[in-house]
C-alpha cells in the first residue's frame, strides 16, 4: 500500500485507511450540522457520504498513485477528523476546485480547518501544474469565506439569490487564488 502523509504543526494529511471507513459510516447523517454549511443548495436528499464511502473503497482497492485526489486529516495524536479534495468544475482543468469536510463541529474554530486547507493547497501547488484553485460556497458558510480570505483566496463571483435552502434564497459565492498570488502569500 502507497502510504503518504504531508505534516502540519496541528494537523496532519495521509492518505485513507481501510479503518477511515468506519468513521465516514458514523459522519454520515445528515443531523450533523457540518451538512447545513458544505453546500445545502447542492444537496440531494439521502445519506450525505455515500458517494465519498464508495469513492474511498474504489480508491483503497485501486492503485493509489500520485497526485492524490484527496487526503484525510487527522490530528496529531492520529485522529481522523475529515478529508480535503480537488476536482475539476465543470470538467475543465483551468477550473480546479477544492473542498474540505470536518464533520464533528468540535474540531471548528481552532485553526484545524485553515491549516489543513494551507497544506493541500501547497501540495496541489507544487504537484500539478495549476494556475489556479478555487472553491464555492454560498453566504451562509462564513466560516469558509474567512478561512478563504485568510488563505489570500478572493470574492471572484456572486450568483445573487443562486441557492435555495428552505424556500429562502441565498447568494453562492465562488473564491480563488492564483499560483503567484499564493507563493507571495503563504501565512504559515
Amino acid at each position: 500500500m502507497n502510504y503518504f502523509k504531508i505534516e502540519g504543526k496541528l494537523v496532519n494529511l495521509r492518505t485513507t485507511r481501510w479503518s477511515d471507513l468506519d468513521d465516514y459510516e458514523r459522519w454520515n447523517s445528515e443531523d450533523l450540522k457540518a451538512y447545513q454549511f458544505d453546500g445545502p443548495c447542492y444537496k440531494d436528499k439521502g445519506p450525505p457520504l455515500n458517494n465519498v464511502i464508495n469513492w474511498r473503497k474504489g480508491w483503497l482497492e485501486g492503485d493509489r498513485k500520485p497526485p492524490y485526489p484527496f487526503l484525510e486529516i487527522e490530528l496529531k495524536d492520529d485522529i481522523h477528523i475529515g478529508w480535503v479534495t480537488v476536482y475539476y468544475d465543470e470538467d475543465d482543468p483551468h477550473m480546479t476546485e477544492i473542498g474540505i469536510d470536518i464533520p464533528e463541529d468540535s474540531y471548528w474554530g481552532e485553526g484545524i480547518g485553515a491549516e489543513a486547507l494551507y497544506l493541500w493547497i501547497d501540495y496541489l501547488f507544487n504537484e500539478r501544474k495549476l494556475t489556479r484553485l478555487g472553491f464555492g460556497t454560498w453566504e451562509g458558510n462564513k466560516a469558509m469565506i474567512k478561512v478563504g480570505e485568510k488563505l489570500g483566496f478572493i470574492e471572484e463571483a456572486r450568483i445573487r439569490k443562486g441557492c435555495e435552502i428552505n424556500g429562502i434564497f441565498y447568494d453562492r459565492i465562488k473564491m480563488g487564488i492564483l499560483r503567484n498570488e499564493w507563493e507571495e502569500k503563504k501565512i504559515f
